[in-house]
C-alpha cells in the first residue's frame, strides 16, 4: 500500500508550442499542488488550472536573483507538467503552463515560496484572435496581383501586396468609400477617375488563362459608366467588367480591338450605387470562353466566345467610378467551385465540417498538432464565420456548441475535441471505467444526493448561420417541472440541421436528473486503487453506489465533468464530480428503472 508519488517538472529552455520540451524536475522544492480540471456542471466550459507552492529559500526560483541557476528562464508561458507514479508507472495528471514566478517573504525575509499559477492550452490559446479569412483563402488561390484596397484616406497609391504593381490613383479623385462586408476590417476604395501604371508585370500567364475576383459597386450608370478591370499589352487588350445602359446589364468582356469575348448578366436592374456585389470573371484561352460570376452564381446572359489572345504582359489596373475592395487577378481559369468559395469567404460563410472548422483554427496558431484530438466523426457542418479579430477559443467553442461535442484539455495537455455521438460510442464513456463502492474503490462517507431541477433545459432555441433559429419544446418536461429555457448560438450551415440539434437538446437535457455531490475518492493509498484512479480523465465513466443505513442501495452512473487533486508531502487526494445526462437512469437496486443508456 503506498499513496502515488508527485513529480513536478518545468521545461525552463522552451517556450510554450514546444511540443517536447525538455523537463527539469522540481518536484523536491515542491510544498503543495492543486490541480482542478473541469466544468461546473454540463452546459459550462471545461478550463484546467493548477497552483503549485515551492520552497525558495534558496531563491532558485526568483527571477529577479541574478545567481540564481534559472535566472533569465524564470518567464511566463514556460511550461509544467504534474505527474503521478504509482506501482512503478508514470500518469500524466495536468500539462500547462505558469503565469509567472512570483517571489514572496514571509517571518522578515526567513521564509520564501513561489506559487505558480498555472493553466491549460486553451486558456493559452484564449488571448488570440481570428485571422484574415478573406485574405488567408485568396492567397491559397495563387494571385499574381491583390489590391486589398485597405490603404487608407490618406495614402496616395493602393498597394499590390503580392505583385509589386502599384496602383496611382489620379489625385482627388481618390478616397475612402464604405466597409463593403464584415469580412473586411477596413473600408474600400472609392474611384471617380482611372488609375494608371506603366510598369508591366513580370508574372504572365503561361497559357493565356486569367481572372478577375473582388467587390464591385457602379457609381455611375450613365454614357460614360463605370468600369473594373486590367489592361494587357500596352493597352491593347481590355478585360473588365462593364455596363450596358441600354439594358441595364452588367458584362465580363476581354477584346482586342475587334475580337471579343463576353458573358452578359442573369438579370438587368443595375443602376448608379445598386448594392455591392463580389464578381469573379474568368477567360479560358483554348475556348476563347468568358465566365461571369456574381455572389458566387454563375451567369447565363448573353454570350460570344471569339477573342483568342494572349493575356500578358499585364499594364494597368483599370478603375473608374466604381467602389472596390479584394481585387485581385489569377493567372488561371478560376472554376466554379473556387468562384463560389470566394464569395462566401467574402461574406463570411464557408461550408465545412465542425471538425475541419476546429482543425482550421488551431492552424491559425503556433499550437502543435501533435497535441491535438480531433473527431473524425463529425455531425455538424458548419458555415458562418465570426469577423477578423474576434476571440479564437470564443470561436472554438461556437463551433463544439455547434457540434454539441466536447471540448476541453485532457490530463496530457492535449487539446481534444468530440463529436456528438462520443458520449454513446466511446469505450471510455459509454464503459464504466471506475466502481466507487463498499468492497471497490472508497470514497468518503460524506455525500448528498438530490434530484437536480435545475438542471433542465426544455424549451431551447437554436441559432444558425445567416441569423436564421429555430425553436423546440419538450412539452412533458414543461409540464412536469416547469419552463427552463436555453438558447444555443451556433455556426449549423443549414437550417435542418438547427432543427435537429433543438430536437435533440430539449430530449437530452429536459429530464430530470439525479445529482451526487462531488466525492472524494482518492481516501486511502491502497496502490491498485490508485492505478485506475490516475487513468480517469474528463468524461470517463464511473459508477457510485451509496448504501444508506436503512433500505435500498442507490447505484449511478456517471460521466466526470470535474477532477480535482489536493498534493501535499505523504498525501494524495482526489475528487470527482460528475453527472449523469448522458450515462444512466437512476437506479433502485437495480429495479425495473434499470434500463439503458440514454438515447442509444
Amino acid at each position: 500500500m503506498a499513496w502515488p508519488t508527485p513529480k513536478v517538472s518545468i521545461a525552463f529552455d522552451d517556450g510554450p508550442y514546444v511540443a517536447n520540451p525538455t523537463w527539469t524536475d522540481i518536484t523536491s522544492y515542491v510544498y503543495s499542488a492543486d490541480i482542478s480540471r473541469g466544468r461546473a456542471d454540463d452546459y459550462s466550459q471545461f478550463i484546467g488550472t493548477a497552483q503549485v507552492v515551492l520552497n525558495n529559500n534558496s531563491r532558485l526560483f526568483d527571477p529577479f536573483y541574478t545567481s540564481g541557476l534559472y535566472y533569465g528562464k524564470l518567464l511566463p508561458r514556460r511550461q509544467i507538467k504534474i505527474e503521478g507514479v504509482s506501482n512503478s508507472v508514470t500518469y500524466a495528471v495536468f500539462r500547462g503552463f505558469v503565469d509567472g514566478f512570483p517571489a514572496a517573504w514571509d517571518q522578515a525575509g526567513k521564509f520564501a515560496t513561489t506559487t505558480l499559477s498555472c493553466f491549460d492550452g486553451l486558456s493559452l490559446l484564449s488571448q488570440e484572435l481570428l485571422p484574415d479569412y478573406v485574405y488567408d483563402y485568396t492567397k491559397t488561390l495563387s494571385p499574381i496581383h491583390y489590391w486589398r484596397c485597405n490603404d487608407g484616406q490618406s495614402s496616395t497609391t493602393i498597394t499590390d501586396v503580392v505583385g509589386g504593381l502599384t496602383l496611382n490613383p489620379s489625385g482627388p479623385y481618390y478616397r475612402q468609400g464604405e466597409q463593403l462586408t464584415q469580412a473586411l476590417a477596413t473600408p474600400a476604395v472609392l474611384i471617380m477617375d482611372g488609375n494608371y501604371n506603366s510598369d508591366a508585370n513580370s508574372t504572365s500567364p503561361t497559357v493565356g488563362n486569367i481572372s478577375l475576383s473582388g467587390w464591385y459597386q457602379i457609381l455611375d450608370t450613365s454614357a460614360v459608366p463605370g468600369n473594373w478591370g486590367i489592361t494587357m499589352t500596352s493597352d491593347s487588350v481590355v478585360f473588365q467588367i462593364a455596363y450596358d445602359p441600354g439594358i441595364g446589364k452588367l458584362y465580363a468582356i476581354v477584346s482586342s480591338g475587334a475580337n471579343q469575348s463576353y458573358r452578359y448578366s442573369t438579370n438587368g436592374g443595375y443602376a448608379t450605387n445598386s448594392p455591392p456585389i463580389f464578381v469573379t470573371l474568368t477567360y479560358t484561352k483554348s475556348t476563347q470562353a468568358v465566365a461571369f460570376y456574381i455572389n458566387g452564381v454563375a451567369q447565363t446572359g448573353t454570350s460570344l466566345s471569339n477573342a483568342n489572345i494572349f493575356t500578358s504582359p499585364i499594364h494597368k489596373g483599370k478603375l473608374y467610378k466604381v467602389q472596390t475592395q479584394e481585387f485581385a487577378v489569377f493567372a488561371s481559369a478560376l472554376s466554379a467551385a473556387q468562384a463560389l468559395a470566394l464569395y462566401n469567404v467574402n461574406v463570411l460563410n464557408l461550408t465545412e465540417t465542425s471538425a475541419a472548422r476546429m482543425t482550421r483554427l488551431l492552424g491559425y496558431t503556433s499550437w502543435d498538432a501533435s497535441l491535438t484530438s480531433i473527431t473524425a466523426f463529425p455531425v455538424a457542418t458548419v458555415g458562418a464565420l465570426s469577423p477578423p479579430n474576434s476571440n479564437l477559443v470564443a470561436e472554438m467553442q461556437t463551433v463544439n456548441n455547434s457540434e454539441d461535442g466536447e471540448l476541453f484539455v485532457n490530463r496530457s495537455g492535449t487539446i481534444q475535441f468530440e463529436d456528438r455521438a462520443a458520449v454513446y460510442g466511446n469505450p471510455n464513456y459509454n464503459t464504466s471505467q471506475a466502481t466507487f463502492a463498499s468492497g471497490s474503490i472508497p470514497f468518503q462517507p460524506s455525500v448528498q444526493i438530490n434530484y437536480d431541477a435545475a438542471a433542465i433545459r426544455n424549451d431551447i432555441t437554436v441559432t444558425f448561420s445567416g441569423g436564421g433559429q429555430t425553436s423546440t419544446t419538450n412539452s412533458a418536461s414543461v409540464t412536469a417541472y416547469g419552463t427552463n429555457a436555453m438558447n444555443t448560438g451556433t455556426q449549423l450551415s443549414t437550417q435542418a440541421q438547427a432543427v435537429t440539434l433543438a430536437a435533440y437538446q430539449a430530449t437530452v437535457n429536459g429530464q430530470l436528473l439525479t445529482n451526487i455531490s462531488p466525492v472524494s475518492v482518492g481516501v486511502t493509498g491502497v496502490t491498485a486503487d490508485w492505478t485506475t484512479l490516475l487513468q480517469l480523465d474528463l468524461m470517463y465513466r464511473y459508477t457510485i453506489t451509496v448504501q444508506p443505513l436503512t433500505g435500498n442501495s442507490i447505484t449511478q452512473n456517471e460521466l466526470i465533468n470535474r477532477i480535482e487533486h489536493h498534493i501535499v508531502p505523504g498525501q494524495w487526494q482526489m475528487t470527482v464530480d460528475g453527472s449523469a445526462r448522458y450515462a444512466s437512469w437512476f437506479i433502485l437496486d437495480k429495479s425495473s428503472l434499470n434500463g439503458t443508456d440514454l438515447l442509444q
